[in-house]
């Protein structure tokens, strides 16, 4: 199926829900646009790598009505015409016999949806590798698959299972995805269709959040200066000890997190600097994120993040205001606009530094730094590819 053809279609298997997920996220922005461009998409909301464990995650039962709840909604169709559809699936990979039905059963899901749909032979965009098994059963002709993380090191997932099905879609699919260079560097020497793309950023949307009068409610009475976050707070990603350091040492400042809390917040739930907004819609995001006098990542030294390359960064430094983050590799091309710690007191003495900042020319350089890095030029990049590919099989 080439992205030039009659039909433009292509189905997606994210690595996430587009009803109750981060929309900045790759797959969301990626699948949009290609809607909003009249491509025919069908974006499948991720079938997990994991059944969550009652016994173990406190949140899990909450997290298993969502998915119910996503399930109910059946299809539905986006502003851009984009069809969201939610598969009845259970990830229970490390049964053989529960595997093959459970595989069985979302191919017929998403093939009475393709042809509901009018979707013939569509192109398949994988951001989660256990719909591998899905796809196998369908005829399609070109295959795209978005490498964003280290999948097998999400907590709770199968490593030697999710660790096969990677590689199989590293060497095999017709383009490869990277937004990570260490990933795209291993990945490249097993298949010449790797391509490195970075995240994208919604460039517009945040660096005019500041034209606006508009602040929420539960920000606007929170005394500054404001030392904010916003995203998933997850152990996962985030060091939840040095949140408790930020609002010990800075007692005089407010700490604000926005977004699910999907961890345990232990000491960090008692402070009184420290303020949790809960989860928003995307829309509203960047009217908080311009409130903040710091935008903080301070994420964990470990693995994932060493693989990993956040949407985050290019956002806050969209909205243009002073961001300090725990180094990470992918951070080296914004070392001149963002204030990178690799220490807890560093990233305390550089959140007191940031505030301090009284700088126009560094939110200038700040957001010129990511204006050419719209999703818009990822997408034209990624259908350059596959059209590319397509004219000349091999």
């Amino acid at each position: 199926m080439s992205m030039k053809s009659k039909e433009n279609a292509i189905v997606c298997f994210a690595g996430c829900d587009w009803w109750y997920h981060n929309r900045g996220l790759f797959c969301p922005q990626v699948m949009n646009r290609l809607a909003n461009k009249g491509h025919k998409v069908l974006f499948v909301n991720s079938l997990g790598m994991r059944i969550p464990s009652l016994k173990k995650d406190r949140h899990a039962f909450k997290k298993i009505i969502r998915k119910l709840k996503s399930i109910g909604r059946f299809i539905r169709k986006t502003d851009s015409g984009m069809f969201v559809i939610s598969p009845l699936s259970i990830p229970v990979y490390k049964s053989k016999i529960g595997s093959k039905l459970n595989s069985f059963s979302v191919f017929l899901q998403i093939k009475l949806a393709t042809l509901f749909l009018g979707l013939k032979k569509p192109a398949f965009y994988i951001g989660c590798p256990p719909a591998l098994q899905i796809i196998k059963k369908f005829k399609y002709d070109c295959l795209i698959y978005e490498r964003t993380d280290l999948f097998e090191e999400m907590p709770g997932a199968d490593k030697a299972f999710i660790s096969a099905l990677d590689d199989e879609l590293s060497t095999t699919s017709d383009l490869v995805l990277y937004v990570n260079t260490k990933m795209w560097k291993e990945g490249k020497e097993k298949n010449d269709g790797s391509l490195l793309l970075g995240h994208g950023v919604d460039y517009e949307f945040f660096a005019t959040a500041h034209e606006s009068d508009y602040v929420p409610e539960d920000i606007a009475s929170i005394p500054g200066p404001i030392i904010g976050y916003y995203g998933d707070i997850s152990s996962k990603t985030l060091d939840m000890k040095l949140f408790e350091y930020v609002a010990k040492q800075l007692p005089e400042m407010s700490l604000v997190l926005v977004g699910p809390v999907s961890t345990e917040l232990g000491e960090l739930a008692n402070f009184k600097n420290v303020y949790f907004l809960g989860q928003k819609a995307y829309d509203e995001i960047r009217h908080y994120g311009k409130v903040f006098d710091v935008a903080i990542m301070p994420w964990n030294q470990n693995k994932w993040i060493e693989y990993c390359n956040p949407v985050k960064t290019k956002e806050y430094l969209a909205l243009g205001n002073p961001v300090v983050s725990m180094y990470y590799p992918e951070l080296d091309p914004y070392l001149d606009v963002v204030y990178a710690a690799k220490s807890h007191d560093e990233f305390i003495s550089l959140i007191r530094k940031a505030v301090d900042e009284d700088d126009p020319a560094k939110v200038i350089a700040r957001r010129k730094m990511v204006e050419n890095e719209t999703w818009d030029s990822k997408v034209d990049t990624i259908i350059s590819h596959i059209n590319s590919i397509e004219s000349n099989p091999a």
